[in-house]
């Protein structure tokens, strides 16, 4: 019986791979771009890389993000440890100034959706969440305050202050069903 035809084609195929005496490339893998959608699985393992990449996915669409991580599952996960990073690294300045885009827009914040048959306050419940996403890392961290709060444009809270109490000052002049969605989302994202 003959060979098959297809036989000869793979000894001389597997004997150019064996011969091949091209360099090894390195195995090195582009960082991808993180995006607001693929937030939390990037802050599954965070590194130097990785948390420039997710600084950068937040700095470009930080509502997008705080979106996710308020509506996603393990986004609380995600947050926590991603302020954490950013704190531990010497980032708190940059954190703040992210977290200070958040809240900065009373109107945004204040304003309301219909959805389901009811009320929802969507970006005073992202910024809430994120907000106590934070407060929870700078309790941990609380020699990172005075950088965050450089970087946010506010003032150091008070010795003794609570972090999550110094934070919600911000949003004080939000309308009380804005604030109490805020408020609600901020103890969702600061709970360990």
């Amino acid at each position: 019986m003959p060979a098959p035809r297809w036989l000869p084609i793979l000894a001389t195929l597997t004997m150019l791979t064996a011969c091949d005496s091209s360099p090894e490339t390195p195995k090195t893998t582009p960082s991808a771009a993180v995006t607001s959608e693929s937030f939390i699985a990037a802050a599954a393992r965070i590194d130097a890389e990785s948390l420039s990449a997710l600084a950068a996915a937040v700095d470009a669409d930080p509502a997008g993000v705080a979106n996710q991580l308020q509506s996603g599952l393990g986004g609380r996960r995600a947050l926590q440890a991603y302020a954490a990073a950013m704190l531990e690294n010497g980032e708190a300045a940059r954190l703040g100034r992210q977290w200070a885009t958040l809240t900065a827009d009373v109107p945004a914040l204040s304003a309301s959706e219909q959805k389901d048959g009811g009320v929802w306050r969507p970006r005073a419940e992202d910024a809430g969440f994120f907000t106590g996403g934070v407060a929870a890392a700078l309790s941990q961290n609380p020699k990172a305050l005075p950088d965050f709060a450089q970087g946010a444009g506010v003032a150091p809270p008070a010795p003794g202050q609570d972090v999550a109490e110094w934070l919600s000052q911000r949003v004080r002049a939000l309308p009380r069903p804005a604030r109490d969605a805020f408020d609600q989302a901020l103890r969702a994202g600061a709970v360990r």
